[in-house]
């Protein structure tokens, strides 16, 4: 893993950053069933739950940049022309009020209407593998309704509602681009 995050750790100012960047993903990739800053803390030596919330919160990084690379990366290493692009909508189950997006929705990942969070996301997918390209959260309206709850969840200004079709032709014409 090291060696396949190694040419985006120039994104991250400093050594702490670069080293959150690896922390977390390692974190992503264990098998907790939760993901979050406690448990993933407690299964990658040498972090805390500070430490990553502060990595994903406060942490100065170029996200379209970041992205960007990732694709490019990844378009060199995929065959070419015999893939398919699909689209879709990715439940997560989340209970509270303060986590971005978080409502009573319905999420194909529960198979029914249950509190959690929705990301509609666009991939690559050819006889390899598939190719993440492009991941965006669902704000659903009744958050873009509530400016001063996205405020205090840090949700950029320009965020407002989208339908997740909308959002997935967004998501396919950036990828494409």
């Amino acid at each position: 893993m090291h060696a396949f995050l190694a040419s985006f750790q120039v994104r991250f100012r400093g050594r702490e950053g670069r080293q959150a960047l690896e922390r977390n993903t390692t974190g992503l990739l264990t098998a907790v069933p939760n993901k979050h800053y406690d448990t993933l803390a407690h299964a990658v030596p040498g972090t805390s739950e500070p430490r990553l919330q502060e990595f994903l919160t406060n942490m100065p990084w170029n996200e379209e940049d970041l992205n960007r690379q990732r694709v490019q990366k990844m378009s060199a290493e995929a065959p070419r022309g015999e893939g398919v692009w699909v689209m879709d909508d990715t439940g997560f189950p989340k209970q509270g009020k303060a986590s971005v997006g978080v409502e009573r929705q319905y999420s194909g990942t529960l198979g029914q209407v249950g509190n959690g969070q929705i990301a509609v996301t666009c991939c690559y997918c050819d006889r390899q593998a598939i190719w993440p390209v492009a991941v965006r959260l669902y704000l659903p309206q009744t958050w873009a309704d509530a400016p001063e709850r996205q405020r205090q969840a840090h949700v950029p200004e320009d965020v407002g509602f989208q339908t997740k079709p909308a959002m997935a032709l967004a998501l396919l014409e950036q990828a494409r681009a």
